[in-house]
C-alpha cells in the first residue's frame, strides 16, 4: 500500500468522507491483459482475496468455447491457470463462495465448484429442460447471511430459476413462476435471497416486477418524482436487502428491496447504462448518511460515488482505464488494468484524529506526541489539556483505533506511538487492547505484501477472522508465512492446521520417491500430535501411494485414527497388530468384525493364529455371542477337538431329531480327526440313543435329547418295562445301575406294585436299603417297613429312627446286642420319652 498523508484523498460528500486508497500498482502480467468489460468476466472474493478471470463467451460468439479460468492475487500475480477439462464448457457467470471456492454457472445450468488448484469439489446438474433451451444469464448470490451461496438463472424462454444452497445434497434448481409479457429478455433483474426461498426482482416493459415459486407480482417504488422508463441496472446490498434502481433516463433511486422505503433520489445525469453499480459498504441503518452508491460508465471514462441522504451529493472522477467494481465489507474495490484501488468511506476513529481543526482527545494527542518528537513544549500544554478533560484514557484508545483503520505503515507507527505516548500518563493501565492492536497490525502488513497480495482493512481483518486467513495462505500454499503468523498471534489448532495442509499438498505434488517423502514430513513435523498422519496418510492413498500412506501410519499416535485408517487400505494385518498394541478392546474387535467380513474363513484363521491374545478375545466374543462361529474358526484352524466341545454344548438347543443326528456325526467326526478314541466311542453311543429315540417317539412324546439314564428314567415311569430293558440291553446298563434308576423311577411314580414285584424278581444287587431309602423319600412309611427287614441291622436301627419307630429300632439294636445301637436310639429318643428311656437303659444293663 503507499505511503500518501493521512488526507490526500479524502473527499467530503455529504458532510461524510470518503477516500481513494491505491492498493497495489498491478503486475506486468495483469498489466498486458485486456481487461474490457464487454469480453471478462471477473470474480473477486471477499475481503481482499484472490481475482478469477475467464473470457465472457457470451457476449463474444457461442462458437468459441474457454477452456481457462486464471486465478490472480489482489496485486495480479498469477496463482493458477485452471484448464476447464469439461468440453464445449460454455461460461455464463463465475463467483466465489463463502469458502472461497470457485464458482462456474455455465450455459446448460450445471453449477461446478473448483478449489483454487482446480480441482472439481461439486457439480449439480441442472434438469433436461433448462439444459435444452440453454442459460443466458446468472448471478452468484450470498444466502443465509452469507454463509450460504445461492445460484439464480434466466433461460432461453426468459423464464427464471433459483438454488439456494449450491452445497446442499439436495441442491437443484426451483422454477419461478412466469412474468407476464416476458418474451424477451430483461432489461434488468436481481435475485432477493429471503429466508425460505430466492425471489427476483426485474424490470420487464417499463415495469418492475418480483417473482418468486408461488407467483409474481408488480412493483411501486414509493415517491418516486425521478424515475421513469425502464430500470437498465440495479444493485442488492445482500446484508441489509436494500436496492439501488438505476433508470433509462439517468435517475437513481436507492431505498428497500420491497420498493415501500425510499433513502434517496438523485439525477445523475447520465443517461447512459451503468457499467457496473455497487455499493460502498454494508451498514445496518441506511436512513444515515453513511452509505453510498458507486457507479461506472466504460463509455464515458468516468465514475461517480453518490452519498445517500435526503440532501445526495456525489463526486465525478475519471478513468484512466476500464475497471471493475466489486463490494467489500467496508467500501468498492476498483481493479483496474494498471491498479488495485479501494473506495471507502474514511472510518471514524480516523476522522476524530486527522479532521482539519479537529479537537477530540485522540487528535489532541497526535498532535502532542508530534510536538515531543519535534521537542517542543507544546507537547506538554497538549496534554495538559487531555488530563483537564479527564479523557486520556479516550485519547489512547482513539488513536489504537484510528491505528487499525489507517492503511499505510508510516500512519500507522505515528498513531501506535502517539498511542504509547499517552499511556505513559495513564495510571491503571490495561496494555491489552494496545499489544492486541500491534500483533494485528503486523500480521495485516505482512500478508499485504506484493508477493503475497492480501491487502486487508482492519474491518476485513475481523469480517475474515484471523483463522480465516491462516486458511487463506493455506490455501495459496502460503505455508512459510503461515507459521509465523500463527505462533505470533497463538492460534490455538493453527499449526497442525497448517502442518498438516503442508504434508498433505508435499503428498500430492511432489515427485520424489514414497521414503523422501515420508523423511521430509517426519523431518519437519516430528512424531507428536502436532498434525493427524491418519489425514496425511490418507491424502496419500488417494494420490495412490498406498507405501507412502503406510509409512506414515507409523507415526499416527491415536490408534484411534490409525487403525481405521489402515483397514481403509485394506491392511487388515498391520490394522490388528496396531490394534491389540493399542491395548483398546473395542478397537480391537472393530477389525476382527471387519476382517471377518471381508477375508474368507482360511484366510481369518490364517492371519489370526499369529496373533494369540486376539484370537483369545475373538475366542470369548464368540462365545458369549454365537458359538457357531468359534466351532467353525476352531475346525479351520484344525483344532477339531475343541471344535467338537464347543458343538456338544450346543446340542441342547437342536430339538430337531435329524438334525441332532447330524451335529453329532460332525462331532463323532472333530473326535475322530482328533484321534480322541473314547469321545469317538461315546459320540457313537450318542447317536445310536438319538435314533433309539426317535424309534420310541410314538410311545412316549419329548424323549428326543435325553440322556440315556433320562431316556430309561421316562420309560420306566410310563410303564413301559419292555422298552426299558431292551434300551438297558442295547446299550449293556449294569444291573446296578438300571435297579437304581428303577427303584427310583417306580418310587417316582409310587407304583408300589411293581416296586414289590421288581424287589422280589430276584435277589438285588444293590441290596434293599435304596428301596427303603426311596420309599421314606416318597413319604410312604409302611412301604418302607416292607423292606426294612431285608438290610442290615445297623441300617435297620437308622431306618426305624427315620421313620419315627423308635421301639422297633430298640428291638433291633437289642437283638444285635449292640451297645453303640442302643446308644444311637436313646440319643434319638431324648430324655422326654421317659418309658422308653428306661426300657433302653434296661436293654444296655442286661448286655453289660
Amino acid at each position: 500500500m503507499d505511503t500518501e498523508g493521512p488526507r490526500d484523498n479524502w473527499e467530503v460528500i455529504n458532510d461524510v468522507f470518503y477516500e481513494k486508497i491505491k492498493v497495489y500498482d498491478m503486475d506486468l502480467e495483469w498489466v498486458n491483459k485486456d481487461l474490457s468489460l464487454s469480453n471478462i468476466l471477473m470474480a473477486v472474493a471477499p475481503n481482499g482475496g484472490l481475482i478469477a478471470i475467464t473470457l465472457d463467451v457470451k457476449n463474444i460468439s457461442r462458437s468459441i468455447n474457454m477452456h481457462s479460468v486464471k486465478i490472480y492475487n489482489a496485486a495480479g500475480i498469477l496463482f493458477n491457470d485452471i484448464n476447464l477439462k469439461y468440453e464445449r464448457l460454455v461460461i455464463i457467470a463465475l463467483g466465489w463462495n463463502a469458502n472461497e471456492q470457485l464458482v462456474l454457472v455455465t450455459d446448460i445450468g450445471s453449477v461446478y465448484v473448483y478449489d483454487i488448484d482446480g480441482t472439481v469439489l461439486s457439480h449439480v446438474s441442472a434438469k433436461s429442460s433448462i439444459q435444452d433451451i440453454k442459460v443466458i444469464d446468472a448471478k452468484i448470490f450470498p444466502t443465509y447471511n452469507g454463509s450460504r451461496t445461492g445460484v439464480a438463472i434466466l433461460t432461453g424462454s426468459y423464464r427464471f430459476h433459483t438454488m439456494s444452497d449450491i452445497h446442499s445434497e439436495n441442491a437443484n434448481f426451483r422454477d419461478l413462476a412466469h412474468i407476464p409479457g416476458m418474451d424477451h429478455p430483461p432489461s434488468s433483474w436481481e435475485a432477493l435471497p429471503q429466508e425460505r426461498s430466492i425471489e427476483i426482482i426485474t424490470s420487464v416493459n417499463n415495469k418492475l416486477y418480483v417473482v418468486d415459486p408461488a407467483g409474481c407480482s408488480e412493483l411501486f417504488p414509493r415517491r418516486s418524482n425521478l424515475l421513469q422508463g425502464s430500470i437498465i441496472e440495479m444493485s442488492v446490498c445482500y446484508k441489509t436487502l436494500d436496492i439501488a434502481l438505476f433508470s433509462a433516463n439517468g435517475a437513481l433511486w436507492v431505498g428497500s428491496s420491497d420498493l415501500q422505503n425510499i433513502y434517496t433520489e438523485f439525477d445523475t445525469e447520465m443517461p447512459n447504462r451503468p457499467s457496473q453499480m455497487e455499493w460502498c459498504g454494508t451498514f445496518d441503518c441506511m436512513m444515515t448518511t453513511s452509505a453510498a452508491i458507486v457507479m461506472s460508465w466504460e463509455s464515458s471514462s468516468c465514475y461517480k460515488i453518490i452519498g445517500i441522504s435526503p440532501e445526495v451529493e456525489c463526486s465525478e472522477q475519471f478513468l484512466e482505464s476500464p475497471m471493475f467494481l466489486f463490494n467489500e465489507v467496508d467500501g468498492v474495490r476498483v481493479i483496474g488494468a494498471t491498479t488495485h484501488e479501494l473506495i471507502r468511506r474514511v472510518p471514524e476513529p480516523l476522522v476524530s484524529v486527522f479532521r482539519v481543526g479537529s479537537t477530540q482527545p485522540g487528535a489532541l494527542l497526535y498532535d502532542a506526541q508530534r510536538e515531543f518528537d519535534a521537542e517542543s513544549h507544546k507537547a506538554t500544554d497538549y496534554v495538559q489539556v487531555i488530563n483537564d478533560k479527564n479523557m486520556m484514557d479516550t485519547a489512547v484508545d482513539q488513536c489504537i483505533r484510528a491505528a487499525g483503520c489507517a492503511t499505510t505503515v508510516s500512519i500507522q507507527k505515528a498513531l501506535i506511538s502517539a498511542a504509547s505516548y499517552g499511556r505513559g500518563y495513564l495510571e491503571n493501565d490495561n496494555p491489552e487492547h494496545f499489544v492486541e492492536m500491534c500483533k494485528t497490525l503486523r500480521v495485516m502488513n505482512d500478508v499485504a505484501k506484493y508477493r503475497f497480495g492480501i491487502p486487508l482493512t482492519y474491518k476485513q481483518f475481523h469480517e475474515l477472522t484471523v483463522m480465516g486467513l491462516i486458511k487463506r495462505l493455506v490455501r495459496m500454499r502460503l505455508y512459510y508465512l503461515a507459521i509465523p503468523i500463527v505462533n505470533y498471534m497463538s492460534i490455538p489448532g493453527g499449526s497442525k492446521l497448517v502442518l498438516s495442509h503442508w504434508a498433505m499438498d508435499r503428498v500430492k505434488r511432489s515427485m520424489e520417491s514414497d521414503q523422501d517423502i515420508a523423511n521430509a514430513i517426519i523431518d519437519k513435523v516430528g512424531t507428536g500430535e502436532d498434525i493427524s498422519y491418519a489425514d496425511v496418510a490418507r491424502e496419500a492413498t488417494k494420490h495412490g501411494k498406498t507405501n507412502l500412506a503406510i509409512k506414515l501410519l507409523d507415526y499416527e499416535t491415536r490408534s484411534a485414527e490409525q487403525v481405521p485408517a489402515l483397514m481403509r487400505m485394506q491392511k487388515l494385518d498391520i490394522a490388528l497388530e496396531k490394534a491389540i498394541d493399542s491395548g483398546d478392546v473395542d478397537l480391537l474387535h472393530t477389525v476382527l468384525v471387519t476382517m471377518e467380513t471381508k477375508l474368507t474363513p482360511r484366510e481369518f484363521t490364517s492371519m489370526l493364529k499369529d496373533y494369540r491374545i486376539a484370537e483369545a478375545w475373538y475366542a470369548k466374543w464368540c462365545s458369549l455371542t454365537d458359538t457357531g462361529k468359534l466351532v467353525d474358526h476352531y475346525y479351520t484352524q484344525d483344532k477339531f477337538y475343541d471344535s467338537a466341545l464347543l458343538s456338544i454344548q450346543q446340542l441342547d438347543a437342536i430339538l430337531a431329531t435329524d438334525s441332532r443326528i447330524k451335529s453329532l456325526e460332525e462331532i463323532q467326526r472333530s473326535f475322530t480327526k482328533s484321534m480322541s478314541e473314547t469321545e469317538v466311542k461315546l459320540t457313537k453311543e450318542e447317536i445310536a440313543l438319538a435314533k433309539r429315540q426317535e424309534a420310541l417317539k410314538s410311545k412316549v412324546t419329548s424323549i428326543n435329547g435325553l440322556t440315556l439314564n433320562d431316556t430309561l428314567d421316562l420309560l420306566i415311569q410310563r410303564s413301559l418295562f419292555g422298552e426299558a430293558d431292551s434300551v438297558r440291553k442295547e446299550f449293556k446298563v449294569s444291573d446296578r445301575k438300571y435297579w437304581w434308576l428303577k427303584v427310583k423311577a417306580l418310587t417316582a411314580t409310587r407304583n408300589w406294585v411293581e416296586l414289590e414285584k421288581f424287589a422280589g424278581s430276584k435277589k438285588s444287587p444293590i441290596g434293599y436299603a435304596p428301596f427303603v431309602e426311596e420309599c421314606i423319600k416318597n413319604r410312604n412309611k409302611v412301604e418302607a417297613i416292607k423292606y426294612i427287614n431285608r438290610v442290615p441291622k445297623e441300617q435297620q436301627v437308622q431306618f426305624y429312627i427315620d421313620i419315627d419307630m423308635p421301639e422297633q429300632a430298640a428291638i433291633v439294636a437289642k437283638s444285635a446286642k449292640s451297645l453303640d445301637l442302643l446308644n444311637s436310639v436313646l440319643n434319638a429318643v431324648g430324655p422326654q420319652n421317659k418309658v422308653l428311656t428306661e426300657t433302653i437303659n434296661s436293654f444296655k444293663n442286661s448286655l453289660s
